[in-house]
Order: C-alpha cells, then structure tokens, then sequence
C-alpha cells in the first residue's frame, strides 16, 4: 500500500497543486497538501513522483476484452487487455455485453461479470442493444439494478443494425434513465458502395476507406441526435472518425445542447487511410476506417475547442496472422490502443499542440466518469474518490515499439511513434500497481465497479 505520493505536479479538476496525496487504508485519497506533507510515512509507503505530474487513473469506455462474435478471436482476453491498460496507465475500463441467440440478457451479462474475474483493472458494462431489442426492454430496469447504466447501440451489422424507428423505442424506453454509445455509419450507403467494388478488388484494403466514407457517419449522428432530443436522452457518437462529425457537436454546444457529445481515438487523430494501401494494409483496418489528413486536423480543432468530450480507443486487437491475406470485406476489423491512448495524447495533444493538462485530464478520465456514472469515484483526484493515479514523466523522449506490449498482441499500429512523456507509475486502489514499466498489480485484482445513480455533464476545455 502506497501511503502518501510526494513531489508532485498534482491535477485535480481546476488547478495544478506542487504537493503531496495522502492516501488512506482502505485505498481512497485521503487528502492534498500543498508543499510536503507533514505526517512521516515509511520510505516503502511513500512514492516520490519527482516532479511529474499526477492525474488520474486513465478510463477508457470503449474496449474489447470479451471479444466481438465471429470466428477469429480477439488477441486480448480481460487478463492480457488489463495488463496493457494498467501499463499504460489506465484503471477502469467499460466493456461490452450482447447476448448470444437465444441467451438472457442478464445471463449475458453473469457470463461477462465471469469472463472478467481475471481483470486487473476496475470495470463495468456497456449492455448492447440487439435486432431482438423488444425483448430486451422490458429489462432494462433489472440491467439498472446491477449497476449498468451504459448502454450500446449499432446502425450497422447484422445482428445489431437499428433503425430510426427502433431507436426511437430504444430510446423513449431509457429517458433519463441511462447513456447511449452509438455507432453511427448509414447503413444503405455502405451498402450500395460495397456492391460496386469487384472482386478482384476486394484485396485492396482502401476499399474500406472509400465504401464507408465519413458521410455515413455524419448522417447518422444527426439522424440519432434528433431522436435523442425527441426523448431526452444523453448519447455519445462512438469512435468519431469524421471532421463534419465534430462540426455536429460544435453547433450543438454552441446552442446550449450539452447531452449530445462525442468520443474519439487515437487513431483517428494520427493515421490517415493511406496506411490500408499496400500488403499491410490489414494490419490497419477498423471501423468506421481511416480517413484524410483534413479530417485529423479537424479533429484536433474540435479537442482544443471542446467538442471531442472522451478518447477511448475501442481496443479489438487481433494477432496479425488473422489480419493478413483477407480482402476488405472478411478482415477482422479492429486494433490496438488501450496501452498508447494516456501517452499518445499527452504526447501529440499536451507536448505538441499545448493541449492544458487540466483539459487532458478531462477527455482520457474525467468525462467518461461523468458519462458512465462512475464520477466522483473514479475519474477526478479529490478526498474520498478512489486512489487510481498515474504519474507521468513530461521530459522521457522514447520510441514505442512492439517490445514495449504488455497486453497479447503481436503488432501495434502505434509502430515507430515518438513520444514526449512517459508512465512512471501507476497506483490502483492505494497500490503500487506499474513501476517504471514493471506490472506488479495481481492477476483478478481489479473489480466490477457498480454506476451511480445520477451523473454530471461532462466538462469542455477552459477557455
């Protein structure tokens, strides 16, 4: 157990405090000392932070560890996934429910609860609309009862594909009540792309690119953020690939609208589509797919101006053997990004476009709090919120590179990335859980964490 956290560049909600965390038994912040602590802790209970900056566990509210359906397995199980997410900084986690034909919804979500005993990080739980979502309505209180609040719906793929009219009921059914991720691609225009493109061409992994393109995002965040206003419903628009995207949002907060927000990932702020062209093209496919370089620009523009609320990364990593010899239409779709995602920002957000650390803080911990209910217990460094912090290094210069996985991935799309900044330390609970890259957090140490009753909005950037 880690008692107090000295020499640090602490960042709580509205301020940086050069200080020290006092940390109670039972694994919750105690307090903030500004200057040195008076108390005298055990050299083996104190962790000097050197002078970095400590911010809070990273949550990530958009990940894989239980796998996606189909044939081809994910390579990150709820062990190898949290083993990532702790090294890179990351506490708490939300994953995903959707039941099997023919299963309970609630047996799915015992199934899930199962899966992830082997967790070393806090979690909790999307539970996933399906085609047989009138069935799974009238349960939405008992779902509410174990302490899921989060809620997943689709506008594409077969079993989950929902139209405005289902949404609709969807949502008139969760008022008030629980949030909404969506993900928004028009399902007719894919549709009607993929139909074009030969087979001979079906090798060519920027198909992917060019027959989901980003104006099946966009209209479908307008078509869902209509019917949300219709039920007043919170939702957040999944992975936001798209620039016109962001411009949705803009107005939207412009116009006083703050239950309409979005989530990106990392990388759609760092690759463009020009990575599926070529033999490796596979290793780089997911969906909604990369876009142009106008469209990361445009992305940046609406982090810095508070229109990108949460980056998660929609971890869904797969080995790259499953990756290579398909065509755009049978690769598993989905990467890596659950150990780079604190880094990755801090490095190209903060140390790049002089992001402010407070703002940082509120789009990879802070936000996804709020919006999953998990606020003020996790997400914020304040008296009696859980001790989940990470202490960055803001000087390391280093190169991440494969050698650097912790998770069970052969392969990241972050290959060769330079960074500014490191995690020197990540503290789980009031434990020593990372140590200059050193996991010594134990395998089932993390726990399913139960959502509030109410929430918060989540914040936008000072100004």
């Amino acid at each position: 157990m880690i008692r107090a956290i000295t020499n640090g560049r602490i960042v709580t909600e509205d301020r940086v405090i050069n200080g020290t965390i006092l940390l109670s038994g039972d694994g919750k912040i105690a307090g903030i000392r500004e200057g040195s602590a008076t108390e005298n802790y055990p050299p083996d209970e104190t962790l000097d932070a050197g002078g970095g900056y400590v911010v809070p566990g990273g949550i990530d509210g958009h990940v894989h560890f239980a796998g996606v359906g189909g044939t081809i397995p994910v390579a990150d199980d709820f062990y190898t996934g949290s083993r990532a997410a702790l090294a890179g900084g990351t506490t708490t986690v939300v994953d995903f429910c959707e039941h099997r034909a023919g299963e309970n919804p609630l047996a799915c979500i015992d199934r899930l609860l199962r899966i992830a005993e082997i967790s070393m990080v806090d979690f909790n739980i999307h539970y996933t609309f399906t085609r047989n979502y009138r069935e799974e309505l009238p349960l939405i209180d008992r779902i509410l009862e174990r302490g899921i609040t989060a809620f997943k719906a689709y506008t594409y793929y077969d079993n989950t594909a929902l139209s405005p009219g289902d949404f609709r009921e969807v949502m008139a059914a969760l008022r008030d009540r629980g949030s909404l991720l969506i993900h928004a691609e028009e399902k007719t225009i894919i549709d009607i792309e993929k139909a074009k493109v030969q087979e001979k061409e079906r090798e060519n992994m920027l198909n992917l690119s060019f027959t989901r393109p980003g104006i099946s995002e966009t209209i479908a965040a307008e078509t869902v953020l209509a019917l949300a206003k219709e039920n007043g419903v919170s939702i957040c628009i999944a992975h936001t690939s798209a620039g016109d995207t962001a411009d949705i949002r803009k107005r939207e907060r412009l116009a006083g609208n703050e239950r309409f927000i979005l989530e990106t990932c990392p990388h759609y702020l760092y690759l463009t589509r020009e990575k599926l062209n070529g033999p490796h093209g596979g290793l780089f496919t997911m969906t909604p797919p990369l876009r142009d370089r106008e469209d990361i620009e445009r992305l940046w523009q609406a982090v810095r101006e508070g229109d990108i609320s949460i980056l998660s990364t929609d971890h869904c990593a797969y080995l790259r053997q499953h990756k290579m010899g398909k065509t755009f239409l049978t690769v598993p779709c989905g990467v890596d990004g659950v150990q780079t995602r604190m880094i990755f920002f801090f490095s190209e957000g903060v140390v790049k476009r002089n992001l402010d650390i407070i703002d940082f803080v509120k789009i990879t911990s802070t936000n996804a709090a709020k919006f999953y209910k998990l606020y003020p217990r996790k997400g914020v460094i304040r008296e009696g919120s859980d001790a989940d912090l990470c202490v960055v290094d803001p000087d390391a210069q280093w190169t991440w590179d494969a050698s650097s996985i912790a998770g069970g991935t052969d392969y990241s799309i972050f290959e060769g990335l330079r960074l500014t900044g490191k995690i020197r330390s990540v503290i789980k609970g009031g434990k020593l859980a990372v140590r200059d890259g050193e996991i010594l957090a134990q395998k089932g140490s993390g726990k399913f964490i139960p959502t509030a009753s109410s929430s918060t909005l989540p914040d936008t950037p000072r100004q």
